[in-house]
């Protein structure tokens, strides 16, 4: 006897209930019984999309979570209002975090700060700690000081997240030796975040790497003396972290331990392009081969 509007008001209520009370597949197919109601309109489908990616997140499925919101992407191709279309590139970003997709999630994050409503995931606050740490690893230093340091949703917010505000003005500033200490202080924020604790070691790592190349990319050599005194720390420890990064291909340069001096070596950008493609091309050519060889079997 009860209209549509109630069957899914009911529908989604125990969909709901299932999500704070039952297990993941329960939870889950409680919000498939949701889309399955006919006459349901596009931004009610978006709803359960949603919550079933809020649900896939707690039980840490990251692999649902994307699939859900990749048919959720799907559904707001064919309508939807503004705010589910900012919902959405909420729940992708954090998503994208999640699997350690930072460039992607990077972009999401900050066309998203004047916009953002998704209390249920997070802070804002915290949303925006998500952006500057991201961002830093990618934006340019003129886009870094407009969208993030200049920001005015940022700003609104600086007295909460200090430490992440403090890193990104002291990389802009080339204060390196305060950069690192920052790093430090940041650590903790990172491993108590249940979004970036997975991925603190690897953000703690390109933090450093980012510093040291933007340090590097200003003079073609340095002595190794000088550059430990700008970041404040003793040569043998700064010689053991370039050199681990140099051997990794992070950092283009050598170093001269007889003279003790950083050497840069930066690559043209054709020759870089060059040497990328004939590398992507290699690595084609052996899934090509080892393709051919299942094939034959």
């Amino acid at each position: 006897e009860a209209g549509d509007m109630e069957v899914l008001h009911a529908t989604m209520e125990i969909a709901r209930y299932q999500a704070k009370t039952g297990t993941k597949e329960s939870a889950l197919a409680a919000y498939e019984n949701v889309l399955a109601l006919p006459k349901l309109s596009v931004g009610k489908k978006l709803d359960g999309h949603l919550e079933m990616a809020r649900v896939c997140s707690f039980w840490g499925d990251w692999r649902q979570m994307k699939d859900v919101l990749e048919k959720a992407q799907k559904i707001i191709a064919s309508g939807g209002d503004w705010d589910r279309r900012n919902r959405l590139k909420a729940y992708q970003s954090l998503s994208n975090i999640l699997v350690r997709e930072f460039e992607p999630a990077s972009k999401l994050l900050l066309g998203g700060i004047a916009t953002f409503s998704c209390t249920e995931l997070c802070e804002y606050p915290e949303y925006i700690m998500y952006a500057i740490i991201t961002n830093l690893l990618f934006l340019k230093r003129t886009e870094l000081k407009k969208n993030i340091i200049d920001g005015s949703e940022v700003l609104q917010v600086a007295k909460e997240i200090p430490v992440v505000l403090k890193l990104a003005n002291t990389l802009y500033e080339c204060d390196y030796k305060a950069y690192l200490h920052t790093i430090v202080d940041l650590q903790p924020h990172l491993v108590a975040n249940r979004y970036l604790q997975p991925h603190s070691g690897y953000i703690l790592r390109e933090l450093h790497v980012l510093a040291f190349q933007q340090f590097l990319d200003s003079y073609q050599s340095v002595t190794l003396d000088s550059m430990a005194a700008s970041f404040g720390v003793g040569t043998e420890f700064l010689d053991m972290q370039l050199s681990r990064f140099i051997a990794a291909g992070r950092l283009t340069a050598k170093i001269d331990k007889y003279g003790g001096v950083v050497e840069t070596n930066r690559p043209d950008w054709k020759n870089a392009r060059y040497q990328e493609m004939i590398q992507k091309g290699d690595l084609l050519l052996n899934r090509i081969q080892k393709l051919g060889r299942v094939v034959d079997l």
